[in-house]
């Protein structure tokens, strides 16, 4: 029977966050190191040069990995790894964003966001409660792959923000060097197959309070850069200026960042009037609702056509 098969670097971030969410998924899959070819023919049939790639049962290969993601989620959409309430998802899907795009890019001024996150998971023990949903699992791949990988890092989170560790060590585990077993596939033992049931199966629809923080800092510069992301990409420009504290710094214009703000915001718009007030008084007074409802800018592109990836 034909299978999923994963092309990337067994160590890299997004290889790593996309075992853990097939193993979540109890999907089947196979896990190849590409090749300088083999990355050639993949990035000519996915459009993306950079891994990792999912080669799907039909045959088609998708790349990016929040394309991924949402692909997985439409076509196996059983165990849910999202929210399904309004606020709940809302949150996830700002997390899930944050994490992916923005975290990776400030590791000096990661320290008081790590330390901050740390805090909040001792409260609430995953990102969004006592269950982890999909964020949870990009963040425990970046942590493992590219900030406790270094040892002076993991000692000091260790002291400060424990809670960390226990999370990242709760879902992936350390990423240590692979096994060859001879066919070619590299296996990561120390990704845990997890299934993960999500507490919004009830009617609750509640955030922890220790979150709100952490959306505040999401608001103050993630989401200011989207709303200045969204402009100039809107007038053609070359840069995105964003003030986030140190004075005004260039940043290129992403097209992938203004088609996910522009996914939450579709999403938002097609709720009743009375979830979407519900999901506004959580974001509003924390800064992290009005980026969200911008016009977009990007044709929109529909996960569940994968020619369209």
């Amino acid at each position: 029977m034909p299978r999923y098969t994963v092309y990337g670097d067994a160590h890299a971030r997004g290889t790593v966050a996309l075992v853990a969410l097939l193993l979540a998924k109890e999907i089947a899959f196979d896990l190849v190191p590409p090749t300088a070819s083999l990355s050639f023919v993949l990035a000519t049939r996915s459009g993306s040069e950079s891994g990792p790639w999912l080669r799907t049962p039909e045959g088609f290969v998708l790349a990016e990995p929040w394309a991924i993601s949402e692909w997985l989620e439409r076509c196996h959409p059983d165990p849910p790894l999202l929210p399904t309430t309004p606020v709940r998802r809302t949150c996830a899907r700002i997390l899930e964003d944050w994490i992916e795009v923005w975290l990776p890019l400030w590791p000096r001024r990661s320290w008081s966001t790590l330390t901050g996150l740390g805090a909040h998971l001792a409260a609430a023990r995953f990102l969004l409660g006592e269950q982890p949903c999909r964020p949870d699992l990009v963040l425990a791949a970046w942590l493992e792959t590219e900030v406790l990988v270094v040892p002076d890092v993991r000692r000091f989170l260790a002291e400060v923000a424990p809670a960390l560790l226990s999370h990242s060590d709760a879902l992936i585990g350390p990423v240590v060097g692979g096994d060859d077993d001879g066919s070619g596939d590299v296996i990561l033992p120390a990704v845990r197959s997890i299934v993960v049931p999500l507490s919004d199966r009830l009617s609750d629809d509640a955030i922890p309070l220790s979150l709100l923080p952490v959306l505040e800092e999401i608001a103050s510069d993630y989401h200011a850069y989207l709303v200045a992301n969204q402009q100039a990409l809107k007038e053609g420009a070359d840069r995105v200026l964003v003030d986030l504290g140190f004075g005004k710094r260039a940043f290129p214009p992403r097209r992938d960042c203004e088609a996910r703000r522009a996914r939450i915001g579709r999403e938002l718009a097609a709720l009743d009037p009375e979830s979407r007030r519900d999901v506004r008084r959580v974001l509003e007074p924390v800064g992290a609702w009005h980026a969200l409802t911008l016009p977009p800018v990007v044709e929109e592109v529909d996960p569940a056509d994968p020619r369209s990836l």
